[in-house]
């Protein structure tokens, strides 16, 4: 009997020391502090009627200390009615794909948002980073927005035009 438990407790402490090991440095990529500024106001009238915006729309990139990417879109021009927004990211080899995904009402108006995610965690290197735009909560018919390449570490500040 004492053999069983002997047996039993070497198993136990085994199991246990393995499932505390295995999960260190078992970080799964993912997306964190999301935030969405609400919509922007037009700030002038153009010459043909059309509605301007003082800023263009640009996509901040940083590296953060702990081995995540900011990413800032700014100024990315969604329906006026979007009722929420969510952010998706995955990570292939080396292309970062983040869909900005959002409900949309109907509503015959269009204004700037600033969208913000970390996206990450990330070893230095080279990424292609993909931007999608959906409304349908539905991935598979995310339409591509934009796509740049980045060279992550830790002191990355790029802004990009779109």
């Amino acid at each position: 009997m004492r053999k069983v438990l002997f047996g039993l407790g070497v198993m136990l402490s085994l199991g246990l020391f393995s499932a505390c090991s295995s999960d260190e440095g078992n970080e799964l990529f993912k997306v964190r502090n999301f935030a969405n500024s609400g919509c922007k106001s037009a700030t002038r009238v153009g010459d043909e009627g059309g509605i301007l915006y003082d800023e263009n729309e640009t996509i901040e990139v940083k590296g953060l200390k702990d081995g995540y990417l900011s990413i800032n879109h700014k100024n990315a021009l969604f329906n006026c009615e979007a009722g929420g927004f969510n952010i998706i990211a995955t990570i292939d080899g080396n292309v970062i794909k983040v869909t900005e995904k959002y409900n949309a009402d109907a509503a015959n108006c269009i204004c700037p948002y600033d969208l913000y995610c970390e996206v990450g965690p990330l070893a230095d290197g080279d990424y292609t980073i993909i931007i999608y735009q959906d409304a349908t909560y539905d991935q598979a018919d995310a339409r591509e927005h934009t796509r740049f390449n980045v060279s992550y570490q830790k002191d990355l500040n790029r802004i990009i035009d779109i």
